[in-house]
């Protein structure tokens, strides 16, 4: 039987059983309450390393309820909606927290993101998310907005990006039909933005806790150039798909194909930016990458797979 509390904590993991353990133990440091389930949802279902970790720990006497549900189906979307059906069939459920598996919580965590909704009625929560490389990084690096934590003022905001530090309450994924995350970007990456502004269209609040902070190992591997603008290209891509539902029809995608081309004009003329003194280079370039991502996918072009560069 599934366990029951208040407050379900999701973790959704493939195939990073060290980084999983790390985070289940610095989960089990920071996170000090009574009423919390950490839900392990592993995607793996032939190796399985995640759900071991997370069942040695509990052997072991980890100090939080661990529940841990296989999700055979691979993709990230599959993975989120075996998530959140599983914690919509605790009736007592009220507060669902996502962190990702490369990530870990930092102090007060949980309690920030909890003491923000309390504040502002805000149906999601979300907080920044601080790079931590695995390696020494290339000086440029700062340059890009890829590896920088979002910084917002604390309280009520117009629209949050991303799952990876999300605070859901129950009557946020009551708006949203399931499943709330479309299979479409089961492989591509984009499904939490395509969630996000669906749920923001069907009337749902946002909120923004500047001290619920989660740290993200960044390997070294994404420290290259070429990987920073391949993610850049997936960007513009998956969140025009985004947008496109957002807007049917011959007129919709005639506005967004306007919209789009007059960006990459701004973004090309941008481009001699590069050669002022202390410019943001890399991000420069990467806005204009994006740009071309947009019309990419406007064109019917495939989508990048996540995971795969």
């Amino acid at each position: 039987m599934n366990p029951s509390a208040p407050i379900w904590i999701a973790v959704p993991t493939f195939r990073r059983p060290d980084r999983l353990r790390h985070l289940l133990e610095r989960m089990g440091d920071v996170v000090r309450r009574g009423d919390v389930v950490v839900l392990v949802a592993e995607n793996d279902a032939r190796g399985q390393e995640g759900a071991a970790v997370a069942r040695a720990l509990e052997a072991a006497g980890y100090p939080l309820t661990l529940h841990v549900l296989i999700v055979e189906q691979p993709g990230l979307c599959a993975v989120r909606n075996a998530i959140t059906e599983t914690a919509m069939a605790d009736p007592a459920m009220r507060l669902l927290a996502m962190i990702d598996d490369d990530e870990w919580p930092q102090p007060g965590w949980l309690d920030a993101l909890i003491a923000c909704q309390a504040e502002t009625g805000a149906e999601v929560v979300g907080g920044p998310v601080d790079p931590q490389f695995s390696a020494p990084p290339p000086r440029w690096v700062s340059e890009t907005l890829v590896f920088r934590a979002e910084e917002r003022p604390k309280g009520v905001t117009d629209m949050l990006w991303a799952s990876n530090n999300l605070l859901l309450t129950r009557r946020a994924l009551e708006r949203v039909a399931p499943p709330w995350f479309d299979m479409r970007f089961n492989r591509s990456g984009g499904e939490d933005l395509d969630f996000l502004m669906r749920l923001r269209a069907a009337g749902g609040t946002f909120g923004w806790a500047p001290h619920a902070r989660v740290s993200e190992w960044v390997p070294a591997e994404r420290t290259r150039l070429s990987w920073v603008l391949r993610r850049m290209w997936r960007i513009g891509c998956t969140e025009t798909l985004a947008r496109r539902k957002q807007r049917p029809g011959l007129t919709g995608g005639l506005s967004l194909f306007a919209r789009s081309l007059a960006l990459l004009g701004l973004r090309t003329a941008g481009l001699a930016g590069m050669l002022m003194p202390g410019a943001r280079r890399v991000d420069i370039v990467g806005q204009w990458v994006k740009c071309w991502g947009r019309l990419h996918a406007l064109a019917g072009g495939s989508q990048t797979l996540y995971g795969a560069d």
